[in-house]
């Protein structure tokens, strides 16, 4: 118990000493300049941001509206012995297409 006395009179002796120092008028205009330039940029790209959600999405309602009303040509296109060695190769252009528009989705974010 004595321990826990120490560590609070501890505790309270350096609240007391601890004196805040507000920084200086420069470094605080110079931060507001900063945050007022971040904004400006985000006001700047958001259009963009939201046309690029807005064509993500109408591509996906146009792939699923196309999927969905030529599913029976997609079976018989796939189903069919001839397509059979090409579908590696369709397979490696549908995941290098998708890995493309992932590191362009990624690289327009974080600039």
């Amino acid at each position: 118990m004595n321990n826990d006395f120490e560590l609070d009179s501890l505790i309270k002796k350096m609240a007391a000493e601890h004196r805040p120092e507000l920084p200086s008028p420069g470094l605080v205009w110079w931060r507001a300049q900063i945050l007022e330039k971040q904004a400006e940029k985000e006001r700047a790209e958001r259009p963009f941001t939201i046309m690029r959600l807005v064509a993500a999405a109408v591509s996906l309602v146009v792939i699923v509206g196309l999927w969905s009303s030529q599913s029976g040509l997609v079976r018989d296109v796939f189903g069919r012995l001839t397509m059979l060695p090409f579908m590696p190769l369709l397979l490696a252009g549908a995941a290098l297409g998708l890995v493309v528009m992932a590191l362009m989705w990624w690289t327009t974010s974080e600039a």
